[in-house]
C-alpha cells in the first residue's frame, strides 16, 4: 500500500489527471458490461423460450382430430386415405426432438419426452393396424390404441405449452427483477465511484492549489525582502520543482544582498575611520602648540608632563594596530586626553572616571569615549563660565554595559538637542566625531546599540553608550586597521 502511494506521489499533474479519469472510466465500464451481460443472459433465456413457443405452435392443436380421422379412413378402406399417416407422426417427432434440445425446465422436458414417446408408440400401433385384416379388429385397435395415444400426445403437448408459457412469465419477471437489481447495484456502485472520484478530485485540486498558495506566499515574502522562507510540502512534481527554484533564488538573492551590505559596511567603516583619524591631528596641533608655549615660558616640568600624557594617548590610539581594545585601555586613553586638557584648562575643567575592576577586560571599539569627552569639553564646559566637571561612569545592566559621559556645562537648547539627535540618526556630522562613534557602534553591535543624548540648557548634558558585555568581533571585522 505504501509502495502504491509512493508511486502515485511520483506522478506529475498530467499523469494524476489521467489516473483520475481512468479511476472513473474503468469502474463505469465494468458496471456497463455487467448490466449488458445480465441483459444478454435474460434476453437469451427469453429468446430460447419464445423460440420453443414458436416451434410448439407448429404442432397442430387439432393433431388428435386429424390423426383420428386419417386413421379411420385408412381402417375403413376409404379412398381419401389409402396409406398410413406416418409422415404426420414423423413430423411431430422431429418437432418434439427440436424442442427437447432447447428445453431446460424439468417439467417441460418431461412433457416433451412424453410427446416423443407417445408418437413413437403411435407409429407402432399404426403399423399393427396395417397388419390386421379384419374390420372389427382394426376398429378395436383404433379405439383402444390410436385414439388413446393421439389423446395422450395432444395432452402432453398441451402440458408442454402450459409449462413453457408459465416459464416465459417467470423469465419475464426474473429479467425485470434482475434488471432492477442490477440497476440499483449499478446506481449504488456509480454513486460510490463518483463520490470517490469527487473526493480524489478535491484532493488533487488541494494538492495543486494549496502548495501553489504556499509558493505564492514565499514569492510575496521574497518580494518584501523576507528571505526566511520554508519549503512547501507537496507531492506534485511541478510545484516541488518550482518551490525548489524559488528557494534557490531566494538564497542567492539573500547572499547577494548580504555581500552588498557587507561591501557598504566596509566602505562606511573606512569612511568612519577616516573621520576618526581627522580628530587626532586637530588635537595634536593644539597640544604641540601648548607644549611649545610652555617650553618658551620655561615651564619645563609641565611640558614634560604633557608630553608624557601625549605619549600615552598615542600609544593607546595605535594599540598595536588593533581596532578593538579593552575598557581599561580605552579609559587610559581618555584619561591621558583629559590630563592634557586639564593642564590647558585647569581653571575650568575637572573630571572623574569610575571604572569597576571587573569591567576592565570588556572589549569595545577604540576611541569610543574620547570623542564624547571632547564634545563635553568644547561644547559644554568651555561654553559655560566658571569651573565645570565631567563624570564617566560604568553601570552593569545585565547582558549590557551602560557607559555614561556627563557634564554640568552649558547644555543644549531643545532645538539644538533635536538637531544633534536627528544628525546622529541620519549619519550626519555633529560635534567632534560623534557620528563616527555612533556609526561604529551600530556597525559592530547592531541597530539596537549606539548613543543616547539628553541635555538641558544651563544644566548640562548626558551621553549614554550601551554596549554588550560579550561580543564576537571577529565575525564583524578584522581587528587590524
Amino acid at each position: 500500500m505504501k509502495k502504491r502511494k509512493t508511486k502515485y506521489e511520483e506522478l506529475n499533474i498530467n499523469q494524476k489527471i489521467q489516473y483520475l479519469i481512468w479511476s472513473l472510466a474503468l469502474p463505469l465500464l465494468f458496471c456497463i458490461l455487467l448490466l449488458v451481460a445480465s441483459m444478454c443472459i435474460s434476453i437469451g433465456n427469453y429468446s430460447t423460450i419464445t423460440h420453443n413457443m414458436n416451434l410448439s405452435s407448429e404442432f397442430s392443436l387439432s393433431f388428435k382430430e386429424n390423426m383420428d380421422l386419417k386413421m379411420y379412413h385408412y381402417c375403413v378402406g376409404s379412398a381419401e386415405q389409402k396409406t398410413l399417416p406416418v409422415k404426420d407422426v414423423n413430423r411431430a417427432i422431429r418437432l418434439a426432438e427440436k424442442l427437447e434440445k432447447t428445453t431446460v425446465r424439468k417439467e417441460s422436458r418431461r412433457a416433451i419426452e412424453l410427446v416423443i414417446a407417445d408418437c413413437k408408440n403411435l407409429k407402432k400401433r399404426m403399423r399393427a393396424i396395417a397388419e390386421t385384416k379384419g374390420y372389427d379388429s382394426r376398429q378395436i385397435q383404433l379405439t383402444n390404441n390410436v385414439y388413446v395415444l393421439t389423446e395422450l400426445t395432444q395432452k402432453a403437448m398441451g402440458d408442454y405449452i402450459y409449462y413453457e408459457a408459465g416459464y416465459l412469465k417467470k423469465v419475464e419477471n426474473d429479467m425485470f427483477a434482475r434488471i432492477l437489481a442490477v440497476g440499483i447495484i449499478l446506481g449504488i456502485f456509480v454513486f460510490v465511484i463518483v463520490a470517490l472520484v469527487v473526493k480524489k478530485s478535491f484532493r488533487l485540486a488541494g494538492e495543486i492549489t494549496d502548495p501553489i498558495g504556499g509558493v505564492s506566499d514565499n514569492v510575496r515574502k521574497v518580494g518584501h525582502g523576507n528571505f526566511d522562507i520554508i519549503p512547501v510540502e507537496t507531492n506534485v512534481i511541478e510545484v516541488k520543482e518550482l518551490d525548489r527554484g524559488i528557494l534557490k533564488m531566494a538564497g542567492r538573492i539573500q547572499t547577494l544582498l548580504e555581500n552588498v551590505k557587507e561591501e557598504e559596511r566596509k566602505q562606511h567603516m573606512i569612511q568612519l575611520e577616516l573621520l576618526q583619524a581627522q580628530v587626532n591631528p586637530h588635537f595634536l596641533y593644539n597640544t604641540l602648540d601648548t607644549i611649545v608655549w610652555m617650553v618658551e615660558a620655561d615651564m619645563h616640568d609641565e611640558a614634560i608632563e604633557m608630553l608624557t600624557h601625549l605619549s600615552v594617548f598615542f600609544r593607546t590610539v595605535l594599540s598595536k594596530g588593533e581596532d578593538v581594545i579593552s575598557l581599561h585601555d580605552e579609559v587610559l586613553h581618555t584619561k591621558s586626553y583629559l590630563e592634557i586638557q586639564q593642564i590647558r584648562y585647569s581653571d575650568i575643567l575637572d573630571y572623574t572616571i569610575e571604572l569597576p575592576q571587573d569591567m576592565e577586560e570588556i572589549r569595545l571599539p577604540k576611541m569610543t569615549l574620547q570623542p564624547l569627552v571632547e564634545n563635553a569639553l568644547y561644547h559644554g564646559v568651555k561654553e559655560k563660565r566658571g569651573k565645570s566637571s565631567i563624570w564617566i561612569t560604568f553601570e552593569d545592566a545585565g547582558r549590557d554595559i551602560v557607559i555614561q559621559v556627563k557634564d554640568d556645562g552649558i547644555g543644549m537648547t531643545e532645538d539644538r538637542l533635536r538637531e544633534v539627535q536627528e544628525g546622529l540618526k541620519n549619519n550626519q556630522s555633529v560635534g567632534f566625531g560623534m557620528s563616527a562613534v555612533e556609526g561604529r557602534l551600530k556597525l559592530y553591535y547592531g541597530e539596537e546599540y549606539g548613543l543616547d543624548i539628553c541635555s538641558k540648557y544651563q544644566e548640562g548634558t548626558v551621553i549614554r553608550v550601551n554596549i554588550p558585555k560579550k561580543f564576537n568581533f571577529s565575525d564583524k571585522k578584522t581587528n587590524k586597521i
